[in-house]
């Protein structure tokens, strides 16, 4: 998988990053299901009991991954718990806010697995407890047993019982004595390579946001891209196919959801293992239905059918796919363009809207005759949809000024195409 951008995403919750993604352009993307109609189905609506939007983060420590690397360990998340973000990330569950006591319990978890002279075990049902005049701690079960796992050090904590805020960052995690015996025990590590008591695990945040907006966002229609003028002695392209893969961190966030669906002949590819990830599908076929191509040195045009559904009803996520056009015209001006159509948080009108911009040079080129294959062709995050992703995408060619700012990938394209 191409890694995205790592900058610290901590200060904007997750959902709200989803539902900004969302809103205005419907990029979100979950899990394959088997192919079925893609309706656009309201979502249930939530109750209208307070909720928190957010997330927390716990990024271990160098020293801490070289020590568990070098014992054999391996360190895997447990789901709901996503890379998305470039770190380690776990969304809230239940969260509380009181005078004398404040808890923000958070969902997934870590599980170590061992060679073969320990036994698997995890950290998991972590709950940040924060009370004035005290460091924060984080409770949680080790090997399922329940125990105080971590104190914070150094965290700055703040709290607004009326506003509904409470974040801990800048903080250190710091392994209890019990956690650390329950793990080194269970984890058969020897003296020399354990994670003692009193170790950095490794940086640690929260931050909890009750969600006191009442209401879905609504989208925002942009300009609809101009269609590509057909040169004279352009020739018909007679049969061609469209691969589009989705970037995998994004996937992998929004398999929680209720997943994706293909229809009007769209396919979805079977699902693979990535990075030891679960399987899942990354992939969508969409069948071909006319286009033309103007030679080596001019533009191609393919238009494609079928239609995939995406539906994450707790992110307000609910919205399809289709009609894909490819544009290729040399690095600077090829693109993959949907007509986009949602409800509820990705209330998106019927209209057509620029995904992705494309860079052919950078692909993979075969040609047999008078068919061209195109493959993995990188897809990046546009200028103009910076703002569609909450800047947290750069967005080609990128900053030389600023590492930070390399151009995001979000996936790939693979066509062939077969002129008459």
């Amino acid at each position: 998988m191409p890694h995205g951008h790592s900058q610290p995403f901590a200060s904007r919750p997750l959902r709200q990053f989803a539902a900004t993604v969302c809103v205005a352009l419907g990029v979100c993307l979950a899990a394959a299901v088997p192919a079925g109609a893609s309706t656009l189905t309201p979502c249930p609506k939530p109750p209208d009991a307070p909720k928190f939007d957010g997330e927390g983060t716990l990024v271990s420590s160098a020293g801490v991954s070289r020590t568990l690397r070098s014992a054999g360990v391996r360190q895997r998340l447990i789901r709901p718990a996503n890379g998305f973000t470039g770190r380690p990330t776990y969304p809230l569950g239940k969260v509380g806010l009181g005078r004398k006591s404040s808890g923000v319990s958070l969902r997934g978890g870590i599980q170590l697995l061992p060679n073969s002279r320990g036994r698997a075990t995890k950290i998991s049902a972590m709950k940040l407890i924060v009370r004035p005049g005290s460091r924060p701690v984080v409770n949680g079960r080790v090997s399922g047993r329940w125990m105080r796992v971590f104190n914070l050090r150094g965290a700055k904590v703040k709290r607004n019982l009326e506003t509904g805020v409470l974040t801990v960052a800048g903080g250190t995690a710091v392994l209890s004595g019990s956690a650390a015996r329950v793990l080194n025990r269970r984890l058969g590590l020897r003296s020399y390579r354990a994670v003692g008591a009193g170790r950095g695990w490794g940086r640690f945040a929260v931050f909890a946001f009750r969600n006191n907006k009442g209401k879905d966002p609504e989208a925002e229609t942009p300009v609809e891209p101009p269609f590509l003028e057909r040169p004279t002695g352009a020739t018909d392209i007679t049969s061609a196919s469209i691969k589009w893969r989705v970037r995998e961190s994004f996937i992998r966030y929004v398999e929680v959801g209720a997943g994706t669906s293909v229809a009007d002949g769209a396919t979805a590819d079977p699902p693979e293992v990535f990075e030891g990830a679960t399987p899942l599908t990354y992939s969508f076929n969409f069948p071909f239905t006319d286009g033309w191509n103007a030679g080596e040195s001019g533009p191609s045009v393919i238009h494609g059918s079928g239609k995939v559904g995406f539906r994450h009803c707790q992110n307000t996520i609910n919205f399809t796919v289709s009609d894909p056009e490819l544009e290729l015209n040399g690095d600077s001006l090829s693109r993959l363009i949907f007509r986009v159509d949602g409800t509820d948080g990705t209330a998106f009108p019927n209209s057509r809207a620029v995904m992705v911009d494309l860079v052919p040079s950078l692909a993979t080129k075969t040609v047999a005759g008078g068919t061209t294959t195109l493959s993995g062709i990188p897809a990046y995050v546009p200028q103009e949809a910076t703002g569609i992703f909450a800047d947290f995408y750069p967005p080609y060619p990128g900053s030389p000024d600023d590492p930070l700012a390399a151009p995001s990938r979000f996936g790939s394209v693979t066509v062939t195409y077969t002129t008459g």
